[in-house]
């Protein structure tokens, strides 16, 4: 009788024994369905034994048939099952649930389709890019890595081309990641155009078997380029050669779930284990990242002049202090702008990092503010869907018509987002046709495409977005850049949020005058005098990363440590508080600081109440990531045995980006 060891998607560290009935012909790495506590659960085979080799380790176990095979031949391989070991111990998470994160869940394969078009064309390169390309070609197939540092539109893409049509003639296989699903479509139909069938998509907006049937051309050998977000990181290629991450510096490639992984990481480990180069594009890199580079452990190549020669775009930053004659979130300077460039026939795009219509609706006579119930925020009035709706939980209810604390009928809207910013451009510009970029409309499968194609075919002239707009998108037409409020994000309680605003201010000015004739931009604030305001309208990183290193060292946050984050939530509010306390007490007699270590807390989170959990969390700081994961695994272990833990759920985080 044969017994297979199987990796289930559960929250235990242990994987489970099952029969194998007599008439399956099972193999190590199938997928199968097993019944696991009156559950129907998918796993993988690790391990086939006689039933002889392991009696004593399952003695007084009744085990369970596999019910049935998922898959004739299996999906995964040694190197799949390679790199989610490593994660489960870098990330300090179950085998099941690694293996479960890295591949698609559908039973049958299905064809992706598309309407892109081979032609076998590549760009020739400029000087400065041809530079770039012949500093990183040789080391293809090799494990090294390289940071790109080009300035927005100085067309890192033509370069990654080239060096992918070298990976292949080479024989070997390339990765091409990009931080929003919204750029797949772009990159998709570059790199189609120039490799044909053998390029594969991969991302969450296609269905399960389409993923699977992208997956499974990967594993075959039939496609040797692979594109898509961070999931794409996973693809199961054969000869690995090359692994570009566009844009690295995107939070969007570390996961909010448990294994909470940064694509980036995932890409050293293979660049290691496979010997690919891996190749890091940014105009403003991630802190760490250009560190490592002036330190060189990562090779530095620069790109310093835009493609084409128009020059980075001229900026102007608005005092909104000084603003007395504007009553709205346009100023008069902005105004006078847009109509100059549409009356040029060219194209605006204005970007404000919040959604919705009004973000505080207040009642004028007691003061009462509508939040939401499971979070620690106000409730966004939506306008066009006359509700008022959590951003964080998607709790929503209906605009009531009086104050539920004091009956009053004077309820007032406060704050702007992006619904109320196209509702005053309409009313100045009622004949142009406007395009919003935000989560409540790229809901539906190909939104964002959609949107994209008609900012492009010039059937829209305005296009108004949060970070979504910010975020590589090469839209010739754009001559305009409005920034709105980019304070919003500046007064984030968080380390990073200075790096933030400069990231997303030097990105969306980036996408104006990205052809011949040199972009304009207007920053709009009420913090004109913050250095990270200023210079990112000088687009100058150099004394960004200068400046914020210097704070970053007096604080000993990273690169001048790693951070690992343990988060306690639970929906009562007083077995979360008497939990950490008792978490503190153990911290404090077991873990103590040491040179290797700090760790701070248990305290509240700065957003205490999220999705209806209450947080508090731990942050330790080591320059040593092992000294991180003992002590979050002896914290964990801790939290195993404690009776006040029940009903309580520990996050964990290494190297977060997120501390709110």
């Amino acid at each position: 009788m044969k017994i297979a060891e199987i990796a289930l998607n559960v929250p235990l560290d242990e994987n489970f024994y099952y029969q194998i009935p007599e008439q399956m012909d099972a193999q190590v790495y199938n997928r199968v369905e097993v019944n696991f506590g009156g559950r129907e659960l998918s796993g993988f085979i690790l391990d086939i034994q006689e039933k002889e080799a392991i009696e004593e380790k399952l003695k007084g176990i009744r085990l369970k048939e596999i019910e049935k095979m998922m898959d004739e031949k299996p999906i995964i391989d040694e190197r799949i099952v390679e790199i989610a070991k490593w994660m489960s111990e870098f990330y300090i998470a179950p085998l099941g649930e690694t293996l479960s994160a890295i591949t698609p869940s559908a039973k049958r394969a299905k064809k992706y389709s598309h309407p892109f078009v081979y032609n076998g064309k590549l760009a020739v390169l400029n000087s400065e890019q041809e530079k770039a390309y012949q500093e990183i070609e040789g080391f293809l197939g090799k494990p090294e890595t390289f940071l790109i540092h080009g300035v927005t539109g100085s067309g890192k893409t033509e370069v990654y081309k080239h060096l992918v049509k070298k990976s292949l003639s080479l024989g070997k296989s390339s990765i091409i990641l990009i931080p929003e699903i919204a750029l797949t479509p772009q990159n998709l139909e570059r790199f189609y155009e120039s490799f044909g069938d053998e390029v594969a998509i991969y991302h969450s907006k296609l269905t399960q078997s389409e993923k699977l049937g992208e997956w499974m051309r990967a594993l075959k050998g039939e496609a040797k380029v692979v594109i898509g977000p961070r999931s794409a990181v996973f693809m199961p290629l054969k000869n690995l050669g090359l692994i570009i991450m566009d844009e690295e510096h995107e939070t969007s490639y570390k996961s909010n779930n448990s294994p909470r992984y940064h694509a980036r990481q995932i890409a050293h480990h293979r660049s290691r284990k496979e010997s690919a180069a891996l190749v890091l594009g940014s105009a403003t890199p991630q802190m760490e990242t250009y560190y490592y580079a002036q330190k060189k452990v990562f090779h530095l190549v620069e790109l310093k002049n835009r493609f084409g020669g128009s020059g980075l775009p001229k900026v102007e930053i608005i005092d909104l202090k000084e603003e007395k004659e504007s009553k709205n979130l346009v100023s008069l300077k902005l105004l006078k702008l847009m109509i100059e460039t549409l009356q040029n026939q060219k194209q605006v795009l204005i970007f404000l990092n919040r959604r919705g219509f009004s973000t505080v609706m207040l009642c004028r006579q007691c003061g009462h503010t509508f939040r939401c119930p499971n979070c620690d925020v106000s409730l966004t009035f939506h306008r066009n869907e006359k509700k008022l709706v959590c951003h964080h939980c998607d709790y929503h209810e209906e605009l009531p018509r009086k104050c539920p604390s004091c009956d009053g009928i004077d309820i007032i809207e406060l704050g702007s987002g992006t619904e109320k910013l196209e509702s005053i451009i309409s009313s100045y510009f009622p004949n142009v046709p406007i395009e919003r970029m935000d989560l409540d409309t790229t809901r539906k499968r190909n939104s964002y495409w959609e949107i994209l194609n008609r900012m492009k075919k010039k059937e829209a002239r305005i296009l108004i977005g949060t970070q979504m707009v910010a975020k590589g998108h090469d839209i010739a037409g754009i001559h305009l850049v409005g920034v709105i409020l980019p304070d919003i994000i500046l007064n984030i309680p968080d380390f990073r949020s200075t790096e933030r605003t400069f990231v997303l201010l030097t990105q969306v000015i980036g996408r104006a005058g990205r052809r011949q004739e040199q972009g304009i931009a207007l920053i709009q604030t009420y913090m004109p005098e913050h250095y990270a305001i200023q210079l990112s309208a000088e687009q100058n990183y150099p004394e960004f990363f200068r400046r914020e290193l210097e704070k970053r060292r007096l604080f000993s946050y990273p690169p001048f440590s790693r951070l690992g984050r343990l988060v306690i939530r639970g929906q009562n509010q007083e077995k979360v508080i008497a939990f950490a306390d008792e978490a503190k007490d153990f911290i404090k007699s077991n873990l103590p600081d040491n040179k290797k270590r700090q760790i701070l807390g248990p305290v509240s989170c700065p957003m205490e109440k999220l999705k209806n959990n209450y947080r508090h969390h731990i942050i330790i700081k080591s320059m040593e990531p092992s000294e991180i994961q003992k002590a979050v695994r002896a914290i964990r272990d801790f939290s195993r045995k404690s009776a006040s833990f029940r009903q309580l759920y520990l996050e964990i985080d290494m190297d977060p980006l997120s501390m709110v």
